[in-house]
């Protein structure tokens, strides 16, 4: 009768729930919550049946109630409600004096320090300020080192000025959400201040220590100096990132290397490094309590040593900092600690459902971060894949116990080999899908990689630092030598990955996947990891009539549905990249500054202009790169600068690294930005040939598409923005046009040239500037919809207002990338056209008459 019942009232209670609790916590992190009164009547009626003894139903409806109500707190932190009192009417861009008591010790990084303070109070003429909410990220500048000594202390009460910012997204299919991500740290806006005197500069109002905060800063200080004393960089920078989790020293070139050696958790603390911290702890303390025989055989060494570790994990991740990283794998440490202490140490799936039952209580919108993905995707695969692994060693060992062979030392150590490495193997499948997503790339050679550098640094190096870090306090000497041992073990490390990142196909750039491929993806996975085991031929053996177990036929229907589904999508993503011969072209949305992609002639792709790079932020890799990587394109077969401004070819280095051009277009203008100089090197360094396109070039024509560049040859007493390249990309009869940074004389030096001008979709010149989209030329031109390419509240004050009014005189939609985000034109072989933005929900058709 029992097995008869649905698997979810089967299932154990603690994997019910936790996914009930992961799964609402998931979709209130995506802005879909009912309210609470629902889950309360829910759970009643669940109650209800339970009386009537309707499990099943009763069960269903309970896990329900349970997921409704834990999407309640995640999703209030992404949407929170606004009070009277909030930074919001303030308005964006604001300038306010603040003042406010820090919340969280400041993060320390190469080039600036984020404090992240409660406001109190806050005024926009910095005299008279008001009671204020809310909490505010300040990113100061110019401060590394300074201010984590003067200022780094929680619970100082401060005050700064700054132009007040609240988090935003582009709107570019494929960006990094980093709206969502602020709104999960609880972060509501954002500033800039400096370090120094001056009317952005921050000063301390009071001092109030608090405890035991205050303590533990000191101890982190002490510890950064004593390491600091000791080693040099890069030795120094990693082993404060792993003992203090100050992550300041670490570059982007360690980044690179270790996230493409798949190794990139080592620079972080996570759960592998507690992890690390507890198991040499739990064997140190089992190894000294297994002395005594009564402890021993009253069966207390396993439980004093889980108790200790506990302990001494949550110490160092104390010390390590607040970082929600840190606390969520402190959380899964503990909970296998104390499933050794209440004897369910083997049910390592259990203390991973509570763990995350328990994160997901404490912090909101977890399941939405990257490491709590990625900690869990590998745990569990690895505890499954181990499952495996275990019974097939087991029927080696029992094979070999029949035959009456012994088996001889090489392999036993061949058996140990392969079940470490089998270990990361695990882990790298469990994490792969994730790692593409959010990492666009898959690291080859991590199997091997992750095998034998995380010992060296993860072990050696992290346990023997944070000893050496502890002994520091009592006895400088030993503490010193053990220090230098670990900082030798680091470098040793970090020799070992430079070493494996230069391996023929160490790693590959891959496209990002949609989450519904990832979800098909981790059925498969876990639809082979859960499949009964086979039985050994010894089992077979114990009962002749047997038959050997089948697999159950939902298995089998599940499987072919999955397998059906993944040939479709595969099949879909074939057409659409390279089979689709319509016109597409996308206008991203890049701040001040522009890029389009578009693609041509089935599996071509064009990118014209690739957005601006400065002050930390590169459009190419943030915005460009991400985008082409959602559709799949791995590869761009032109790009196109259309004049050496920043805003136009500061993405460009990132693309031309990562997407393999065949060529590059400019205008001939070398310009003298050095930048651009140093752009054109690294082009020249990848040996892409550089074409220079005017009107002199040839028609590029790809079945119904023809690409027609119209700009004259650029001449020294035409100014930059005059020459910009100008293209024109004509498909079914329907064209559109790119005129760069074009103005009123380069308009009129256009239209005396005689081009054909007339286009459906115009790229408006200059992001919408008074000083271009003359009337002639708009007339000239005709446009259908008029796209204008710009930053949000941007300090030029674009768009012009009579530059939009004239757009819409003449009957044009006017569409802005920092209001609509992306803009997407579609171009059937008939001439019809559908534009598509990010943020609408409708989308627009016409044809270009």
């Amino acid at each position: 009768m029992g097995s008869a019942q649905p698997w979810f009232v089967r299932f154990p209670p603690v994997y019910a729930i936790a996914i009930a609790i992961v799964a609402g916590d998931a979709l209130g992190a995506l802005r879909v919550c009912l309210p609470l009164w629902s889950a309360v009547a829910l759970a009643g009626v669940a109650l209800a049946g339970f009386v009537a003894r309707a499990p099943a139903v009763a069960m269903a409806l309970a896990l329900t109630a349970i997921a409704v109500g834990a999407s309640v707190p995640s999703y209030r932190l992404v949407a929170p409600a606004r009070d009277g009192a909030g930074l919001h009417r303030f308005g964006e861009g604001a300038q306010l004096a603040i003042e406010g008591t820090l919340a969280r010790e400041p993060e320390r990084m190469p080039d600036h320090t984020r404090l992240y303070v409660d406001v109190a109070r806050a005024g926009e003429d910095g005299q008279s300020l008001s009671a204020a909410s809310g909490s505010i990220r300040v990113v100061v500048l110019g401060s590394e080192g300074r201010y984590i000594a003067d200022i780094g202390r929680i619970g100082d009460t401060v005050r700064f000025s700054g132009r007040l910012r609240f988090p935003r997204n582009y709107g570019d299919p494929g960006e990094f959400d980093y709206e969502g991500f602020m709104a999960r740290e609880g972060i509501g806006a954002t500033m800039m201040a400096k370090e120094g005197e001056g009317a952005q500069s921050i000063t301390i109002l009071a001092r109030h220590p608090r405890f035991p905060t205050a303590q533990v800063e000191s101890i982190r200080r002490s510890i950064a100096n004593f390491i600091d004393r000791n080693l040099r960089d890069p030795e120094a920078a990693e082993l404060r990132a792993l003992v203090i989790g100050d992550r300041s020293g670490i570059t982007d070139r360690m980044h690179q290397i270790f996230g493409r050696t798949g190794m990139a958790h080592l620079l972080v603390i996570s759960g592998l490094h507690l992890s690390m911290v507890g198991a040499a702890i739990f064997a140190l303390v089992r190894l000294l309590t297994m002395i005594s025989p009564t402890a021993a055989a009253r069966g207390w060494p396993n439980k004093t040593a889980a108790l200790a570790a506990g302990i001494g994990v949550a110490t160092y991740a104390v010390i390590a900092g607040h970082h929600v990283s840190t606390v969520r794998a402190l959380v899964m440490v503990v909970a296998y600690m104390f499933s050794i202490v209440i004897d369910r140490a083997r049910e390592a799936l259990a203390s991973l459902a509570l763990a995350a039952i328990v994160i997901c209580i404490a912090i909101p919108g977890s399941s939405a971060d990257i490491g709590f993905q990625l900690s869990f995707a590998s745990v569990i695969a690895i505890v499954l894949g181990m499952r495996r692994y275990a019974a097939w060693a087991s029927t080696r060992r029992r094979l070999r116990s029949m035959s009456g062979a012994v088996a001889p030392h090489r392999e036993i150590a061949i058996e140990w080999i392969v079940g470490y490495l089998a270990v990361s193997f695990w882990a790298m499948i469990g994490t792969a899908p994730l790692t593409a997503y959010y990492f666009n790339q898959f690291s080859l050679v991590g199997l091997i990689a992750n095998a034998v550098v995380v010992p060296i640094m993860g072990f050696s190096g992290t346990v023997l630092g944070l000893a050496a870090s502890a002994m520091s306090f009592v006895w400088d000497a030993p503490a010193r030598l053990m220090l230098q041992c670990a900082g030798g073990l680091i470098a040793l490390g970090n020799c070992c990955a430079d070493w494996f990142v230069r391996w023929p196909g160490a790693w590959s750039a891959m496209f990002t996947p949609t989450w519904i491929e990832i979800a098909l993806v981790y059925a498969l996975l876990l639809l082979w990891l859960t499949r009964p085991l086979l039985s050994s031929p010894l089992d077979q053996s114990a009962s002749d009539n047997e038959s050997p177990p089948k697999t159950p036929d939902y298995r089998r229907m599940l499987a072919t549905a999955l397998t059906i589904a993944v040939i479709a999508d595969a099949g879909w993503w074939t057409y659409d990249r390279l089979l689709d011969s319509r016109l597409r072209v996308t206008f991203l949305s890049v701040g001040e500054g522009d890029a389009a992609v578009v693609r041509y002639g089935g599996s071509r792709v064009m990118l014209i202009d690739a957005g601006g790079a400065g002050h930390g932020f590169d459009a190419g890799e943030r915005l460009v790169a991400p985008f082409l990587w959602s559709q799949k394109i791995m590869r761009v077969d032109q790009i196109a600068i259309s004049h050496p401004d920043q805003d136009h070819f500061g993405g460009v280095d990132f693309v031309a690294r990562n997407f393999h051009p065949r060529e590059i277009w400019t205008n001939g203008d070398r310009g003298d930005d050095a930048g651009y100089q140093s752009l054109m090197d690294t082009i020249a360094a990848l040996r892409v040939p550089v074409r220079v396109a005017d009107n002199r070039l040839p028609a590029l024509v790809v079945g119904e598409t023809t690409i027609a560049t119209l700009n004259p040859k650029a001449e020294p007493e035409v100014a930059r923005n005059n020459a910009s390249m100008i293209i024109r990309v004509e498909h079914g009869g329907s064209a559109v046009l790119f005129t760069g940074d074009l103005e009123a004389q380069g308009e009129r030096i256009l239209i005396d040239t005689g081009a054909d001008l007339r286009a459906a979709i115009l790229k408006a010149p200059h992001h919408g500037s008074r000083t271009s989209s003359s009337p002639l030329f708009v007339n000239a031109v005709r446009p259908r919809a008029a796209v204008i390419s710009l930053g949000y509240r941007n300090r030029f004050h674009f768009p012009a207002a009579e530059v939009v009014d004239r757009y819409r005189t003449e009957g044009a939609d006017v569409l802005r990338t920092d209001q609509d985000g992306a803009v997407t034109a579609i171009v059937d072989a008939d001439g019809d056209i559908t534009v598509e933005t990010y943020r609408a929900t409708h989308p627009v058709s016409f044809h270009d008459d």
